[in-house]
């Protein structure tokens, strides 16, 4: 049987987190999102770029748990921490990714298929999109080659802020699965996969079939178990 894992990443209710503590930080994706919002409330009142900049450093890091996230989930539970140990230098993330394969498009069409006939509702993960907003908000987190005009709050470059930030957030929550009044990320462990099914991962990484196939083939490969 092929294992679907989840993790639940915090209550979002009315676009608010439940017991929001700006003073206790956590490592999650939601939380990060409420953080950035709140500085953004300030940098509007204050015209204060550095609470910007702090915005597109908390946003930064959200889409980087997400990342670590799926990597995680594509692992056994006895390797997460090695994992994220692994992750801690500089692209730790991006080498992890390459080297589960949990974060490539195919990898992520596969885990969107298997979602479709299992009926559950997730889908694939964009990490070029999330790589793509990565670089955008870094332009601000670096903001050190910037002129006194540009980092003056009402510059157009600061202004830009402001769209790039609800992007993110956007593609954040987009790629989460609200399982009633929490988001969670989804993925499969790759090790759980049957047989079978990697044998059809591989010629679908190969580009030997296409996606129809792949469902199909996963289906029958799924009422085949579900008879035995």
């Amino acid at each position: 049987m092929m294992i679907i894992l989840r993790i639940f990443l915090g209550k979002f209710k009315n676009k608010k987190m439940d017991h929001y503590n700006a003073d206790f930080r956590v490592n999650n994706p939601i939380y990060l999102i409420r953080q950035a919002q709140e500085l953004l409330i300030f940098a509007k009142a204050n015209k204060n770029s550095n609470a910007i900049i702090y915005a597109c450093l908390d946003s930064r890091i959200a889409l980087e748990l997400l990342d670590l996230n799926k990597v995680l989930l594509s692992v056994e539970p006895s390797v997460r921490l090695s994992i994220l140990e692994d992750s801690k230098p500089k692209n730790g993330i991006d080498r992890n990714g390459k080297k589960t394969g949990s974060l490539k498009e195919k990898y992520q069409l596969f885990f969107q298929a298997v979602c479709e006939i299992s009926e559950v509702d997730a889908k694939l993960y964009e990490f070029k999109k999330s790589k793509e907003l990565q670089y955008k908000l870094s332009t601000y987190i670096h903001s050190y080659y910037m002129m006194p005009d540009e980092i003056n709050f009402e510059s157009a470059l600061m202004q830009d802020t402001f769209t790039i930030i609800s992007e993110t957030h956007k593609f954040i929550k987009s790629s989460l699965h609200l399982d009633g009044d929490e988001y969670a990320s989804y993925g499969i462990n790759i090790s759980s996969i049957p047989q079978e099914d990697k044998i059809i991962l591989d010629e679908w990484k190969a580009n030997e079939i296409d996606y129809d196939e792949l469902k199909s083939r996963l289906i029958n490969n799924k009422q085949q178990r579900e008879k035995k």
